[in-house]
């Protein structure tokens, strides 16, 4: 229960990034600093796979009404979109996620290569790229 109560508080009080991306899909947030890119995400009727009207509330997507007006029924599944078209825009939700920038260089090993330097391996900390070993001249 206090673990549920944290993630409220945390996601009322985490930036909204309402100043980002204006004008284009990706970029860094004047308010906080981090990266993120737009994704549009529509709500489809589980059985007759109708578009649904849907809202954003605490960055969970759900419909708006409980039952499909099509079908009646009350079971549905979150669709991402690359593109949108003009007749899914009035059904797209956009949400502004933030994309963790150091994920694709967790795994890179930089070897320098000097000459005439006699050094013990050292380990670097770098914030992009993680953890760089110098070995040294071989």
């Amino acid at each position: 229960m206090q673990n549920e109560i944290k993630k409220l508080i945390s996601k009322l009080f985490s930036c909204k990034h309402r100043n980002a991306l204006l004008n284009s899909d990706e970029g860094y947030c004047p308010d906080c600093g981090k990266y993120i890119k737009k994704s549009y995400y529509i709500i489809r009727c589980s059985c007759c796979d109708i578009k649904r009207k849907a809202k954003n509330c605490f960055n969970e997507i759900t419909p708006t009404e409980k039952f499909c007006t099509n079908c009646g029924h009350n079971e549905y599944f979150i669709e991402k979109c690359e593109n949108l078209n003009l007749v899914d825009i009035n059904y797209a939700i956009e949400i502004k996620e933030v994309i963790d920038e150091t994920s694709d260089y967790k795994n890179v090993k930089i070897w320098i290569d000097g000459n005439n330097i006699e050094k013990e391996p050292e380990i670097y900390n770098t914030p992009l790229l993680g953890e760089i070993k110098y070995l040294g001249a071989n």
